[in-house]
């Protein structure tokens, strides 16, 4: 075997598939022995999606070489219905075959439900993501997010956020008017449930919501989203997959320019 991966929790790379599957089609799952990490646009070149799961989330994983398997998102989704919400996963590969073998087990091994997915060969090119120096890092709920991004949505395509000392606001103008959501600073017990924002100097931009809505379904992997802002540079909306030591899921969307 080249790859052999064991994640203890199959749902959380259920939550990463689902989070990217509006946004990709095909994707390459680069392996190395970092552990697996996946970075695709979409198809109109505004997005894009950047997964690292470290080595360290899996509780077996070895990779004797780096390698590249192209998969679809659509039907690893399929195959992640298999699973049960507390089975395990094995996912292997060997040496140049041309399918990798996914294996959901329940915790009681009483279960087991296996499936060889067809591997494609993608032609994608490897985008280097500059090093960003954001004005603004946010740090807020990923359930308000969503909840104001599905909220606004109802109003118009494009939502700018502001974000000053003061709190961060996200607004949307749209044909029967004007709505604003202002979150402010503050301090809560639970991490998850804060409001911090770290601004160097304030920053207003805009972007098209149905992608915000988009990313925004990636809430189930963290109890926190963070935020980052910068005059005309790209979006950031990272996302670590439950604890840091896991690894990230972030996406970049481009500012809308105004004509």
């Amino acid at each position: 075997m080249v790859l052999e991966a064991h994640l203890q929790q199959a749902v959380l790379l259920k939550k990463v598939v689902d989070a990217m599957k509006d946004l990709c089609k095909d994707v390459n799952f680069d392996c190395s022995d970092k552990g697996l990490q996946v970075q695709s646009m979409d198809s109109s070149h505004v997005a894009l999606v950047s997964l690292l799961l470290r080595e360290s989330a899996f509780s077996e994983f070895k990779c004797d070489r780096p390698t590249s398997l192209g998969m679809n998102i659509d039907s690893l989704g399929k195959i992640f219905k298999m699973c049960g919400p507390n089975d395990s996963l094995k996912l292997r590969w060997q040496n140049d075959a041309d399918l990798v073998n996914f294996q959901c087990e329940s915790s009681e091994e009483d279960r087991s439900a296996d499936f060889d997915l067809k591997l494609m060969q993608i032609e994608a090119e490897h985008m280097e993501i500059p090093e960003q120096h954001y004005k603004v890092i946010a740090k807020l709920p990923s359930s308000e997010f969503q909840k104001i991004c599905r909220d606004l949505k109802e109003f118009g395509e494009t939502m700018s956020m502001s974000a000053s000392k003061e709190g961060i606001r996200f607004s949307v103008q749209g044909d029967i008017g004007t709505g604003n959501v202002m979150l402010k600073p503050r301090e809560a017990e639970k991490p998850e449930e804060r409001v911090a924002l770290t601004v160097h100097e304030p920053v207003t931009a805009t972007f098209a919501l149905r992608y915000l809505v988009t990313f925004a379904k990636a809430a189930p992997l963290c109890g926190m989203v963070e935020l980052g802002l910068g005059p005309d540079a790209p979006l950031l909306v990272k996302y670590d997959l439950e604890y840091s030591d896991k690894g990230f899921m972030q996406f970049y969307l481009a500012p809308k320019i105004d004509e």
